[in-house]
């Protein structure tokens, strides 16, 4: 099984970057998909930025990490530390989700040198799916021991590194983006990351409802909130398959963030 990870990675060939699937195949997929297509949503573009905000912003989320962190090392009994880590939990989750997604949206994407940006439209910057990936933890007062090594890995050690639990790999294989949402659904409110071919994109499950936010080549070539039925990058990846792992769901990357531990970058299948 570890051998498939080949196929799975993050964005950093544009020969891989193929158009979706056309043909009677296709047809079929697009009328499964015309339902949840009409319920759905718009994806979500570019709210108005302001860089002084969210840098302000960003000092007060690594103000709040401190805080608990305080909390977390005053606290006598393992109950008071679990209740702290449901804390920073529900904050770190809420966080990423309600107020960094938005101010990254429309980002552009790229694959060139500049497409390493750490901040949301930064002039004459873009970012590539797994740079996106990583801004948006790092963003969140997460600290990863080597940004690059994430960023220019493939999907699969990525997710590895941040869920190294082997229970919380999950492959779907050949499914349509129905069941890929149900699937996903299943797991429980929260956050994920799924791994493409070719790409990397966090997924968000709130209330039955599964969206996927990522720095997309298609359709329009900038970060973006989606419904993840009806996702181009979803049904690129229909024949491959997909790889899905939770973040934060359990206490090993919230003590990370709480301590401010660097996660360890992790190949899949080495202890390296």
């Amino acid at each position: 099984m570890l051998g498939l990870c080949v196929v799975v990675a993050a964005c950093t060939h544009e020969s891989f970057m193929t158009p979706a699937p056309v043909g009677v195949a296709a047809q079929q997929q697009r009328a499964e998909q015309k339902p949840e297509r009409r319920n759905a949503k718009k994806p979500q573009r570019a709210t108005r930025y302001d860089a002084a905000k969210f840098e302000a912003r960003l000092r007060r989320i690594e103000a709040r990490r401190v805080q608990f962190q305080r909390q977390y090392a005053g606290a006598r009994t393992k109950g008071q530390r679990r209740a702290v880590r449901e804390r920073a939990r529900r904050y770190v989750l809420t966080t990423i989700i309600d107020d960094i997604f938005p101010q990254w949206m429309g980002t552009p994407w790229g694959m060139a040198r500049n497409s390493t940006s750490t901040r949301p439209h930064l002039s004459g910057m873009t970012v590539g799916c797994s740079y996106f990936v990583t801004s948006v933890l790092q963003n969140a007062g997460l600290r990863l021991d080597n940004r690059y090594r994430f960023a220019q890995a493939p999907a699969l050690h990525i997710q590895r590194s941040l869920a190294p639990v082997r229970a919380d790999l999950q492959r779907y294989f050949s499914i349509p983006a129905p069941r890929l949402r149900a699937k996903i659904a299943s797991h429980g409110d929260g956050l994920y990351i799924v791994g493409l071919v070719n790409h990397i994109a966090f997924v968000v499950v709130r209330a039955g409802r599964v969206r996927l936010v990522h720095s997309g080549y298609v359709p329009d070539s900038n970060v973006i909130d989606e419904p993840l039925v009806g996702a181009q990058v979803i049904d690129i990846s229909k024949r491959a398959g997909y790889f899905v792992t939770p973040l934060f769901h359990d206490d090993w990357l919230i003590d990370h963030w709480l301590r401010a531990k660097p996660v360890r970058f992790r190949k899949l299948g080495t202890g390296a």
